[in-house]
Protein backbone atom coordinates (compact mmCIF):
# COMPACT_ATOMS: atom_id res chain seq x y z
CA UNK A 1 0.00 0.00 0.00
CA UNK A 2 1.59 3.25 -1.09
CA UNK A 3 0.00 6.06 0.88
CA UNK A 4 1.04 9.00 2.98
CA UNK A 5 2.23 7.84 6.40
CA UNK A 6 1.43 9.51 9.67
CA UNK A 7 3.94 9.04 12.48
CA UNK A 8 2.58 7.67 15.74
CA UNK A 9 4.26 9.03 18.83
CA UNK A 10 3.90 9.29 22.64
CA UNK A 11 4.66 5.82 23.93
CA UNK A 12 2.73 4.30 26.80
CA UNK A 13 2.79 0.80 28.24
CA UNK A 14 -0.14 -1.49 27.46
CA UNK A 15 -0.54 -4.98 28.89
CA UNK A 16 -2.36 -7.01 26.27
CA UNK A 17 -4.53 -9.58 27.95
CA UNK A 18 -6.27 -12.26 25.89
CA UNK A 19 -9.19 -10.51 24.24
CA UNK A 20 -12.53 -11.80 25.46
CA UNK A 21 -14.67 -11.78 22.35
CA UNK A 22 -17.15 -14.68 22.67
CA UNK A 23 -15.74 -16.56 23.54
CA UNK A 24 0.32 -41.94 11.07
CA UNK A 25 3.22 -43.88 11.15
CA UNK A 26 6.31 -42.43 12.83
CA UNK A 27 8.72 -40.73 10.45
CA UNK A 28 12.34 -40.96 11.36
CA UNK A 29 14.99 -38.65 10.02
CA UNK A 30 15.87 -40.40 6.76
CA UNK A 31 13.87 -38.41 4.21
CA UNK A 32 15.11 -34.84 4.56
CA UNK A 33 15.88 -32.74 1.50
CA UNK A 34 19.66 -32.47 1.83
CA UNK A 35 22.05 -33.64 4.49
CA UNK A 36 22.71 -30.20 5.93
CA UNK A 37 26.46 -30.73 6.00
CA UNK A 38 27.16 -27.18 4.84
CA UNK A 39 28.03 -24.56 7.43
CA UNK A 40 25.38 -21.92 7.99
CA UNK A 41 25.34 -18.65 6.14
CA UNK A 42 25.56 -16.70 9.39
CA UNK A 43 26.21 -13.15 8.25
CA UNK A 44 22.76 -12.05 7.06
CA UNK A 45 20.62 -14.34 9.18
CA UNK A 46 18.57 -12.87 12.03
CA UNK A 47 20.68 -14.80 14.52
CA UNK A 48 23.97 -14.13 12.80
CA UNK A 49 25.06 -17.49 14.20
CA UNK A 50 28.45 -19.15 14.10
CA UNK A 51 29.51 -20.58 10.75
CA UNK A 52 31.30 -23.46 12.49
CA UNK A 53 28.14 -25.35 13.43
CA UNK A 54 27.72 -28.51 11.35
CA UNK A 55 24.45 -30.31 10.66
CA UNK A 56 24.16 -33.72 12.31
CA UNK A 57 21.18 -35.92 11.49
CA UNK A 58 20.37 -37.86 14.68
CA UNK A 59 19.39 -41.47 14.03
CA UNK A 60 17.87 -41.91 17.50
CA UNK A 61 15.71 -38.77 17.43
CA UNK A 62 12.08 -38.89 16.36
CA UNK A 63 9.55 -36.27 15.30
CA UNK A 64 6.16 -37.75 14.45
CA UNK A 65 3.03 -35.92 13.27
CA UNK A 66 0.09 -37.70 14.92
CA UNK A 67 -2.75 -35.70 13.40
CA UNK A 68 -5.41 -33.16 14.24
CA UNK A 69 -7.66 -33.21 17.28
CA UNK A 70 -9.98 -30.94 19.23
CA UNK A 71 -8.76 -29.03 22.25
CA UNK A 72 -10.89 -27.25 24.86
CA UNK A 73 -9.53 -23.81 25.72
CA UNK A 74 -9.75 -22.27 29.19
CA UNK A 75 -12.79 -20.21 28.17
CA UNK A 76 -14.65 -23.36 27.10
CA UNK A 77 -14.24 -22.83 23.35
CA UNK A 78 -12.94 -25.69 21.22
CA UNK A 79 -9.94 -25.32 18.89
CA UNK A 80 -8.36 -27.58 16.29
CA UNK A 81 -4.79 -28.47 17.27
CA UNK A 82 -2.01 -30.65 15.85
CA UNK A 83 -0.24 -33.32 17.93
CA UNK A 84 3.46 -34.12 17.53
CA UNK A 85 5.39 -36.89 19.28
CA UNK A 86 8.98 -35.98 20.12
CA UNK A 87 12.00 -38.04 21.19
CA UNK A 88 15.34 -36.23 21.56
CA UNK A 89 17.57 -38.25 23.92
CA UNK A 90 20.68 -36.39 25.00
CA UNK A 91 19.48 -32.94 23.95
CA UNK A 92 19.85 -30.18 26.54
CA UNK A 93 17.00 -28.34 24.82
CA UNK A 94 15.15 -28.58 21.53
CA UNK A 95 12.75 -26.65 19.31
CA UNK A 96 9.99 -27.91 17.00
CA UNK A 97 9.28 -26.04 13.77
CA UNK A 98 7.19 -26.75 10.66
CA UNK A 99 7.79 -25.40 7.17
CA UNK A 100 6.44 -26.04 3.69
CA UNK A 101 9.14 -27.86 1.66
CA UNK A 102 8.85 -25.44 -1.26
CA UNK A 103 9.25 -22.47 1.10
CA UNK A 104 12.29 -24.18 2.61
CA UNK A 105 13.82 -24.82 -0.80
CA UNK A 106 13.17 -21.27 -2.04
CA UNK A 107 14.76 -19.67 1.02
CA UNK A 108 17.44 -22.15 2.10
CA UNK A 109 18.09 -24.62 -0.71
CA UNK A 110 19.40 -27.61 1.26
CA UNK A 111 21.11 -25.55 3.98
CA UNK A 112 19.43 -26.59 7.22
CA UNK A 113 21.96 -24.73 9.38
CA UNK A 114 20.94 -21.31 8.04
CA UNK A 115 17.32 -22.27 8.74
CA UNK A 116 18.26 -23.22 12.31
CA UNK A 117 20.22 -19.97 12.72
CA UNK A 118 17.19 -17.98 11.58
CA UNK A 119 15.05 -19.74 14.16
CA UNK A 120 17.62 -19.06 16.87
CA UNK A 121 17.69 -15.43 15.81
CA UNK A 122 13.89 -15.12 16.02
CA UNK A 123 13.99 -16.52 19.55
CA UNK A 124 16.76 -14.11 20.52
CA UNK A 125 14.69 -11.19 19.22
CA UNK A 126 11.67 -12.33 21.24
CA UNK A 127 13.76 -12.87 24.36
CA UNK A 128 15.22 -9.37 24.11
CA UNK A 129 11.83 -7.76 23.46
CA UNK A 130 10.14 -9.43 26.42
CA UNK A 131 13.13 -9.59 28.80
CA UNK A 132 13.17 -13.37 28.73
CA UNK A 133 15.71 -16.12 27.96
CA UNK A 134 15.92 -18.14 24.75
CA UNK A 135 15.61 -21.32 26.80
CA UNK A 136 12.19 -20.11 27.99
CA UNK A 137 10.96 -20.91 24.46
CA UNK A 138 12.57 -24.36 24.25
CA UNK A 139 11.75 -27.87 25.52
CA UNK A 140 13.84 -30.33 27.52
CA UNK A 141 11.41 -33.13 28.35
CA UNK A 142 11.74 -36.26 26.23
CA UNK A 143 9.85 -38.18 25.12
CA UNK A 144 6.71 -36.07 25.07
CA UNK A 145 3.74 -35.07 22.93
CA UNK A 146 3.31 -31.36 22.09
CA UNK A 147 0.13 -29.68 20.86
CA UNK A 148 0.40 -26.87 18.32
CA UNK A 149 -2.17 -24.54 16.83
CA UNK A 150 -3.80 -25.63 13.58
CA UNK A 151 -1.63 -26.08 10.47
CA UNK A 152 -2.90 -25.25 6.98
CA UNK A 153 -3.52 -28.04 4.47
CA UNK A 154 -0.70 -29.16 2.20
CA UNK A 155 2.75 -30.70 2.32
CA UNK A 156 4.93 -30.00 5.36
CA UNK A 157 8.25 -30.81 6.97
CA UNK A 158 8.59 -30.95 10.74
CA UNK A 159 12.02 -30.18 12.20
CA UNK A 160 13.29 -31.17 15.64
CA UNK A 161 16.20 -28.76 16.28
CA UNK A 162 18.78 -29.29 19.04
CA UNK A 163 19.96 -26.46 21.32
CA UNK A 164 22.61 -26.39 24.03
CA UNK A 165 22.19 -25.15 27.61
CA UNK A 166 23.07 -21.60 26.51
CA UNK A 167 20.24 -21.46 23.98
CA UNK A 168 22.42 -21.91 20.88
CA UNK A 169 21.83 -24.41 18.07
CA UNK A 170 24.00 -27.54 18.16
CA UNK A 171 23.38 -28.62 14.56
CA UNK A 172 21.69 -31.82 15.73
CA UNK A 173 18.26 -32.40 14.24
CA UNK A 174 15.59 -34.78 13.00
CA UNK A 175 12.94 -34.22 10.33
CA UNK A 176 9.68 -35.73 9.12
CA UNK A 177 7.48 -35.20 6.06
CA UNK A 178 3.72 -35.14 6.51
CA UNK A 179 0.53 -34.02 4.78
CA UNK A 180 -2.47 -32.16 6.17
CA UNK A 181 -5.63 -32.83 4.17
CA UNK A 182 -7.95 -30.05 3.07
CA UNK A 183 -11.43 -30.03 4.59
CA UNK A 184 -14.73 -29.71 2.74
CA UNK A 185 -16.19 -26.24 3.43
CA UNK A 186 -19.37 -26.19 5.47
CA UNK A 187 -22.44 -24.05 4.78
CA UNK A 188 -21.73 -22.09 7.98
CA UNK A 189 -18.24 -21.23 6.77
CA UNK A 190 -19.40 -20.37 3.24
CA UNK A 191 -22.06 -17.87 4.35
CA UNK A 192 -19.39 -15.18 4.80
CA UNK A 193 -18.02 -15.51 1.26
CA UNK A 194 -18.77 -12.79 -1.27
CA UNK A 195 -18.73 -9.01 -1.63
CA UNK A 196 -19.61 -6.75 1.29
CA UNK A 197 -19.87 -3.05 2.12
CA UNK A 198 -18.41 -2.21 5.54
CA UNK A 199 -19.18 1.15 7.14
CA UNK A 200 -19.40 3.10 10.39
CA UNK A 201 -21.69 5.65 8.70
CA UNK A 202 -18.75 7.91 7.74
CA UNK A 203 -15.99 5.74 6.29
CA UNK A 204 -16.94 2.93 3.92
CA UNK A 205 -14.93 0.07 2.41
CA UNK A 206 -16.11 -2.38 -0.25
CA UNK A 207 -14.44 -5.68 0.55
CA UNK A 208 -14.31 -9.18 -0.87
CA UNK A 209 -14.29 -12.20 1.45
CA UNK A 210 -12.77 -15.34 -0.11
CA UNK A 211 -11.55 -18.62 1.32
CA UNK A 212 -8.01 -18.91 2.60
CA UNK A 213 -8.49 -22.27 4.37
CA UNK A 214 -11.86 -24.05 4.33
CA UNK A 215 -13.66 -23.93 7.70
CA UNK A 216 -10.82 -21.90 9.22
CA UNK A 217 -9.75 -18.66 7.54
CA UNK A 218 -10.73 -16.07 4.94
CA UNK A 219 -8.91 -13.50 2.81
CA UNK A 220 -10.17 -9.90 3.11
CA UNK A 221 -9.44 -7.68 0.08
CA UNK A 222 -10.35 -4.01 -0.25
CA UNK A 223 -9.78 -2.78 3.32
CA UNK A 224 -8.73 0.88 3.35
CA UNK A 225 -9.73 1.29 -0.29
CA UNK A 226 -11.40 4.48 -1.48
CA UNK A 227 -11.04 8.17 -0.71
CA UNK A 228 -9.11 8.87 2.47
CA UNK A 229 -10.78 11.47 4.65
CA UNK A 230 -7.43 13.04 5.35
CA UNK A 231 -7.90 16.77 4.71
CA UNK A 232 -4.16 17.43 4.81
CA UNK A 233 -2.99 14.98 2.16
CA UNK A 234 -6.17 14.09 0.27
CA UNK A 235 -4.58 10.69 -0.23
CA UNK A 236 -6.54 8.10 -2.18
CA UNK A 237 -6.15 4.79 -0.41
CA UNK A 238 -5.28 1.71 -2.43
CA UNK A 239 -5.97 -1.27 -0.21
CA UNK A 240 -6.54 -3.54 -3.19
CA UNK A 241 -2.87 -4.45 -3.27
CA UNK A 242 -3.05 -5.64 0.35
CA UNK A 243 -5.07 -8.28 2.13
CA UNK A 244 -5.33 -9.85 5.56
CA UNK A 245 -6.98 -12.91 7.04
CA UNK A 246 -9.98 -13.35 9.29
CA UNK A 247 -10.85 -16.53 11.14
CA UNK A 248 -14.02 -18.61 11.36
CA UNK A 249 -15.31 -19.81 14.73
CA UNK A 250 -17.59 -22.85 14.14
CA UNK A 251 -19.06 -22.82 17.67
CA UNK A 252 -20.95 -19.56 17.08
CA UNK A 253 -20.58 -18.98 13.31
CA UNK A 254 -18.70 -15.71 13.84
CA UNK A 255 -15.84 -14.34 11.77
CA UNK A 256 -12.99 -12.93 13.87
CA UNK A 257 -10.58 -10.15 12.94
CA UNK A 258 -7.13 -10.71 14.46
CA UNK A 259 -3.98 -8.60 14.59
CA UNK A 260 -1.35 -9.99 12.22
CA UNK A 261 1.78 -9.51 10.17
CA UNK A 262 1.09 -8.68 6.51
CA UNK A 263 4.39 -8.36 4.65
CA UNK A 264 7.84 -6.78 4.55
CA UNK A 265 8.63 -4.37 1.72
CA UNK A 266 10.95 -1.52 0.77
CA UNK A 267 9.99 2.04 -0.18
CA UNK A 268 13.15 3.68 -1.45
CA UNK A 269 15.92 2.78 0.98
CA UNK A 270 13.57 2.17 3.92
CA UNK A 271 12.32 -1.30 4.87
CA UNK A 272 8.84 -1.57 6.39
CA UNK A 273 7.08 -4.40 8.20
CA UNK A 274 3.35 -4.02 7.54
CA UNK A 275 0.76 -5.20 10.05
CA UNK A 276 -2.97 -5.19 10.67
CA UNK A 277 -3.49 -3.90 14.23
CA UNK A 278 -6.31 -2.79 16.52
CA UNK A 279 -6.76 0.54 18.30
CA UNK A 280 -8.33 1.52 21.61
CA UNK A 281 -9.78 4.85 22.76
CA UNK A 282 -8.96 6.49 26.09
CA UNK A 283 -11.81 8.84 26.99
CA UNK A 284 -12.48 10.78 30.13
CA UNK A 285 -10.36 11.55 33.19
CA UNK A 286 -8.07 8.50 33.42
CA UNK A 287 -5.35 8.75 36.07
CA UNK A 288 -2.70 6.06 36.57
CA UNK A 289 -0.17 6.44 39.41
CA UNK A 290 -0.97 10.14 39.64
CA UNK A 291 -0.44 10.64 35.92
CA UNK A 292 -3.28 11.93 33.75
CA UNK A 293 -3.44 9.78 30.61
CA UNK A 294 -3.94 11.82 27.47
CA UNK A 295 -7.26 11.15 25.75
CA UNK A 296 -7.18 9.75 22.25
CA UNK A 297 -6.69 6.64 20.15
CA UNK A 298 -3.89 4.22 21.02
CA UNK A 299 -2.63 1.43 18.82
CA UNK A 300 -1.90 -2.03 20.23
CA UNK A 301 1.09 -3.30 18.19
CA UNK A 302 0.83 -6.97 19.12
CA UNK A 303 0.09 -9.90 16.80
CA UNK A 304 -2.48 -12.69 17.30
CA UNK A 305 -5.00 -10.73 19.36
CA UNK A 306 -8.74 -10.90 18.73
CA UNK A 307 -9.66 -7.37 17.64
CA UNK A 308 -13.29 -7.74 16.60
CA UNK A 309 -16.00 -10.27 15.79
CA UNK A 310 -18.54 -10.19 12.96
CA UNK A 311 -21.93 -11.82 13.61
CA UNK A 312 -24.80 -12.23 11.19
CA UNK A 313 -27.87 -10.22 12.21
CA UNK A 314 -30.01 -11.16 9.19
CA UNK A 315 -31.65 -14.56 8.70
CA UNK A 316 -30.72 -14.50 5.01
CA UNK A 317 -27.04 -13.89 5.84
CA UNK A 318 -27.01 -10.55 4.02
CA UNK A 319 -26.22 -8.24 6.96
CA UNK A 320 -23.75 -8.50 9.81
CA UNK A 321 -22.38 -6.35 12.61
CA UNK A 322 -18.71 -6.02 13.66
CA UNK A 323 -18.08 -5.29 17.35
CA UNK A 324 -14.75 -4.67 19.09
CA UNK A 325 -13.45 -7.28 21.51
CA UNK A 326 -12.72 -6.60 25.16
CA UNK A 327 -9.18 -5.90 26.32
CA UNK A 328 -7.61 -4.86 29.62
CA UNK A 329 -5.02 -2.17 28.95
CA UNK A 330 -2.35 -1.25 31.48
CA UNK A 331 -1.41 2.30 30.59
CA UNK A 332 1.83 2.51 32.59
CA UNK A 333 4.47 -0.02 33.56
CA UNK A 334 3.47 0.08 37.23
CA UNK A 335 -0.32 0.15 36.76
CA UNK A 336 -1.88 -2.73 38.72
CA UNK A 337 -5.58 -1.98 38.20
CA UNK A 338 -5.73 -1.75 34.41
CA UNK A 339 -8.09 -0.03 32.03
CA UNK A 340 -10.97 -2.23 30.88
CA UNK A 341 -12.07 -1.24 27.41
CA UNK A 342 -12.81 -2.54 23.92
CA UNK A 343 -10.96 -2.22 20.65
CA UNK A 344 -12.33 0.84 18.86
CA UNK A 345 -11.05 0.29 15.30
CA UNK A 346 -8.55 -1.66 13.18
CA UNK A 347 -6.25 -0.73 10.32
CA UNK A 348 -3.01 -1.30 8.42
CA UNK A 349 0.15 -0.05 10.17
CA UNK A 350 3.76 0.06 8.94
CA UNK A 351 6.83 -0.24 11.18
CA UNK A 352 10.14 1.12 9.90
CA UNK A 353 12.07 -0.05 12.95
CA UNK A 354 11.79 3.33 14.66
CA UNK A 355 8.25 4.62 14.16
CA UNK A 356 4.83 3.14 13.65
CA UNK A 357 3.16 4.74 10.65
CA UNK A 358 -0.48 5.01 9.61
CA UNK A 359 -1.87 4.77 6.10
CA UNK A 360 -5.20 6.32 7.10
CA UNK A 361 -5.97 8.73 9.93
CA UNK A 362 -9.70 7.99 9.79
CA UNK A 363 -10.16 4.28 10.43
CA UNK A 364 -13.89 3.41 10.74
CA UNK A 365 -15.01 3.12 14.36
CA UNK A 366 -16.86 0.15 15.85
CA UNK A 367 -19.64 -0.85 15.62
CA UNK A 368 -19.47 -1.46 11.88
CA UNK A 369 -22.19 -2.77 9.60
CA UNK A 370 -21.52 -5.33 6.88
CA UNK A 371 -24.07 -5.39 4.05
CA UNK A 372 -23.84 -7.88 1.23
CA UNK A 373 -23.43 -6.10 -2.08
CA UNK A 374 -26.16 -6.92 -4.61
CA UNK A 375 -24.96 -9.62 -6.96
CA UNK A 376 -22.35 -10.78 -4.46
CA UNK A 377 -24.22 -13.70 -2.96
CA UNK A 378 -22.08 -16.28 -1.19
CA UNK A 379 -21.22 -19.39 -3.21
CA UNK A 380 -22.36 -22.69 -1.74
CA UNK A 381 -18.81 -24.05 -1.70
CA UNK A 382 -15.28 -22.88 -2.37
CA UNK A 383 -11.82 -24.36 -2.74
CA UNK A 384 -9.21 -22.87 -0.44
CA UNK A 385 -6.80 -20.54 -2.18
CA UNK A 386 -3.07 -21.06 -2.55
CA UNK A 387 -0.55 -18.72 -0.94
CA UNK A 388 -0.88 -15.30 -2.54
CA UNK A 389 2.50 -13.78 -1.76
CA UNK A 390 5.98 -15.31 -1.48
CA UNK A 391 6.98 -16.48 2.00
CA UNK A 392 10.30 -14.84 2.81
CA UNK A 393 12.78 -15.58 5.58
CA UNK A 394 11.58 -12.44 7.39
CA UNK A 395 7.96 -13.58 7.11
CA UNK A 396 8.81 -16.93 8.73
CA UNK A 397 9.25 -15.12 12.04
CA UNK A 398 5.58 -14.19 12.02
CA UNK A 399 4.21 -17.44 10.55
CA UNK A 400 5.50 -19.80 13.23
CA UNK A 401 2.82 -22.08 14.62
CA UNK A 402 2.36 -21.72 18.34
CA UNK A 403 2.59 -24.34 21.04
CA UNK A 404 -0.80 -24.28 22.78
CA UNK A 405 0.68 -24.17 26.29
CA UNK A 406 3.32 -21.55 25.50
CA UNK A 407 0.62 -19.44 23.82
CA UNK A 408 -1.23 -19.37 27.15
CA UNK A 409 1.92 -18.46 29.02
CA UNK A 410 2.57 -15.41 26.80
CA UNK A 411 -1.01 -14.12 26.50
CA UNK A 412 -0.46 -11.22 28.94
CA UNK A 413 2.82 -9.68 27.87
CA UNK A 414 3.52 -5.98 28.14
CA UNK A 415 4.01 -4.22 24.83
CA UNK A 416 4.53 -0.60 23.82
CA UNK A 417 1.52 1.26 22.44
CA UNK A 418 1.62 4.68 20.81
CA UNK A 419 -0.84 7.50 20.31
CA UNK A 420 -1.31 9.18 16.95
CA UNK A 421 0.31 12.62 16.76
CA UNK A 422 -2.00 15.56 16.26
Amino acid sequence: MKATFRILATAVMILCCAAACSKHTPYRNTDTSGTGTQPGGGGNTPGGGSTTVKAQLMSNWVIQYKGREEYTEEDGSVSDVERFHIEAPGAAYYLVRTINPDVFSNNYGTDVITFFQDEQGFLEQDAQTYNEKVTDYLYNQTPQDILFDRIRHGQWQGYLIGFNAQGKITGQYAVCNFTVQEETPTAAFSKWLGDWRVSDGTTTYDIKVSSSEANYAYFIDGWETGASIDPESGTVMDGNEDYFETFFEPSNGAMYFMSQYIQTYKDGDVTYDQFFFGNILVNGHVIVDGQLIKNGEYIIPEENLDIAAAQMIDLNNNRAQILGCNIKAYLTDSDQQGYDTQFSSMQYIADNGTDLLKFNLNAPQFPLTMDRIEGGAAPSSVKAAVARRPVTRQALKHLRIQDVQKRKNTASRKVVARQAAN
